[in-house]
């Protein structure tokens, strides 16, 4: 029996997996293990999409992922889902190479121990992201914490592997492409709704993390199905 990974979309499921009993929200990712008895408990109520992959892995890195969790950045999940179910009508290299790059990424965003300076980093990520529809900055976030700005920056570099300027703007793109993916809104609702007062310059910066526009990017994938 293989491994399988969902990721939600919408709704809630109500999973169990031998004893354990997950519900699976919006954001989720949830690993069942193979070789466990798997099946649902109670009924979703209201409409449900997922992602989902079943995979074989001997790798004991992607078999240490947790088996539910939130995750930290849900679209850049979401777009690996996607360019996934693109490729595999391509051929078996070209989907283990979009799977492993899925997997990659889920250990990125749930893997490793934790510490107390990045349970304390981990604190900070989750109020910028929470702000992102703001318009946050570097001094406001360090105001918010009773930290130094070049302090506060370089921990979280320390810890995310980029300074907090680049964390936030970061977030605000995985925030971009989530809506771009997911909602109907209009290009320059989704900039305002990313902290982004200036739509001229959204548009300046998304091009420069995709390559493309908003526009572009909402419709390059737009045929692919999702399980709803």
């Amino acid at each position: 029996m293989p491994y399988e990974i969902i990721v939600m979309l919408e709704g809630e499921m109500y999973i169990a997996e031998d004893e354990a009993r997950y519900v699976v929200q919006a954001d989720d990712m949830l690993l069942l293990r193979a070789g466990r008895t798997h099946f649902g408990y109670a009924k979703s109520m209201g409409p449900v999409s997922f992602f989902w992959v079943h995979f074989h892995t001997n790798s004991e890195s992607f078999l240490s992922l947790p088996s539910h969790a939130s995750l930290s950045r849900p679209a850049s999940v979401q777009q690996l889902f996607k360019q996934l179910l693109h490729v595999s009508g391509y051929g078996s290299e070209e989907a283990d190479a979009a799977l492993l790059l899925l997997l990659s990424e889920l250990k990125r965003q749930l893997g490793g121990p934790q510490t107390a300076r990045n349970a304390t980093v981990d604190q900070i990520c989750r109020w910028i992201d929470i702000h992102l529809h703001q318009p946050i900055n570097v001094q406001k976030v360090a105001e918010t914490f009773n930290f130094n700005k070049e302090y506060i920056s370089k921990m979280v570099k320390r810890e995310k592997g980029v300074g907090l300027k680049t964390y936030i703007l970061n977030g605000r793109m995985d925030r971009a492409r989530q809506l771009l993916l997911n909602t109907h809104q209009s290009v320059k609702e989704i900039a305002a709704a990313c902290g982004f007062s200036d739509y001229k310059l959204f548009l300046r910066r998304f091009k420069q993390y995709e390559g493309v526009t908003p526009s572009q990017y909402r419709h390059r994938l737009f045929s692919t199905p999702l399980n709803n």
